[in-house]
């Protein structure tokens, strides 16, 4: 092969391996109405047969203090929703981020979303 080749052969796999982590960002999550808030990093913990999550959530709109709720779906090996969370409210002030943990209360959950509802002003 020529060099020339290689090289795209090269950035080709590259964009396409890059492409495919980008995304996991928005994998699990689901913001109901404006875009305000967001959501910087979360992952799953296993703890035991529980399934913990810890998501770090940004205040997006630097010019006011930010009310929202969020809610955490809990899914099984079958992709069924077992469980959810009660809504829970959050204030992030401006400039600020805040991070929520939370834990399933049933055995062997593989998987989570994070719903996160911001009222429009």
């Amino acid at each position: 092969m020529s060099a020339t080749k290689n090289v795209l052969i090269a950035l080709s796999v590259s964009i396409l391996f890059i492409g495919s982590f980008s995304g996991c960002s928005s994998k699990n999550i689901n913001i109901i109405g404006e875009k305000r808030i967001e959501i910087i990093k979360h992952k799953a913990i296993q703890e035991g047969t529980f399934l913990k999550i810890m998501a770090e959530l940004e205040n997006t709109d630097y010019d006011e203090t930010e009310g929202f709720v969020y809610q955490i779906e809990w899914i099984d090996k079958n992709g069924l929703i077992i469980d959810t969370t009660p809504w829970r409210a959050v204030t992030i002030h401006q400039n600020q981020k805040v991070q929520i943990v939370e834990m399933t209360n049933f055995p062997n959950i593989v998987d989570y979303n994070i719903i996160v509802s911001v009222p429009n002003k």
